[in-house]
């Protein structure tokens, strides 16, 4: 994992692009996000017309993605000029770069945010804490906050990384920080949980045979490998999304080295 490109670094982005739409992963993880999303804006009988914004949007799929949500163009956020870039390479336009942390909108400007792998992410110490009173801040009354992130079970303790730079979270510390923030929490689950398993027992078999106790992690790196081959690919992706049912259905995960968390603005 040592040689996973750096966030930040052009090549992070560019790995980033090149599996966002057909890996296994990143497909089973918008299944999820699906499975609870979706269902909260059928409930509320909400119309297509919604203010989004994508805090920390990366690449840039999830600024396509989301327009199942919505008609109107969803507005991209990004610290990183390399991410933009690969943004406008996907078409899209409504962009702006500045921190996730203080992004340039008045407040109650939006039905929708999303914030996807970003919280763990946010410099320094207390910066995703500051980041989901942003997050609160900018809904509207009755909007939705929609954020993914990872997960601290199942893992070696990280060795070189900076926790100012880089943190994992527990379910209840996403559910502590969205109630702290002034939100109302409906869904919050883990995900991916059956890879996990199997990842978990390859990262510590990796670091017995060191003699170690701790992951050889490099902390705020992409460690994603490329796409399988095709049949894997699509096997990988039928055991997520069969876990996004398992959601769907109210059944929240008790283990994934990923989680997910549905959050609304009180009115």
């Amino acid at each position: 994992m040592t040689d996973a490109p750096r966030i930040y670094a052009y090549d992070y982005y560019a790995k980033l692009y090149a599996v966002e739409e057909a890996h296994w992963w990143q497909r089973g993880m918008r299944d999820a996000m699906d499975a609870v999303l979706g269902r909260a804006l059928a409930a509320r009988g909400a119309t297509r017309d919604l203010a989004a914004l994508d805090l920390g949007c990366g690449t840039g799929y999830l600024l396509q993605y989301a327009r199942r949500y919505t008609a109107q163009p969803v507005i991209g956020l990004d610290i990183s000029a390399y991410g933009l870039a690969f943004c406008q390479q996907r078409g899209a336009h409504a962009l702006i770069h500045a921190s996730a942390v203080q992004p340039p909108f008045a407040s109650a400007s939006f039905d929708l945010v999303f914030c996807i792998d970003t919280l763990q992410h946010v410099s320094p110490r207390g910066a995703d804490r500051a980041l989901m009173r942003e997050c609160a801040r900018l809904l509207r009354p009755n909007g939705l906050l929609f954020i993914r992130t990872n997960s601290a079970l199942g893992h070696a303790p990280l060795h070189g990384a900076d926790d100012a730079l880089y943190r994992r979270y527990r379910r209840g510390d996403l559910i502590t920080m969205a109630r702290d923030a002034g939100l109302h929490v409906e869904r919050a689950s883990y995900v991916n949980l059956l890879p996990s398993v199997w990842g978990m027992i390859g990262e510590y078999r990796r670091a017995w045979r060191r003699g170690a106790i701790f992951a050889d992690a490099i902390g705020p790196g992409l460690a994603m490998r490329g796409a399988p081959p095709a049949p894997i690919n699509a096997l990988l992706h039928g055991v997520l999304f069969i876990e996004a049912a398992l959601i769907r259905w109210g059944i929240d995960l008790p283990f994934g080295h990923s989680q997910i968390l549905l959050a609304r603005k009180k009115r």
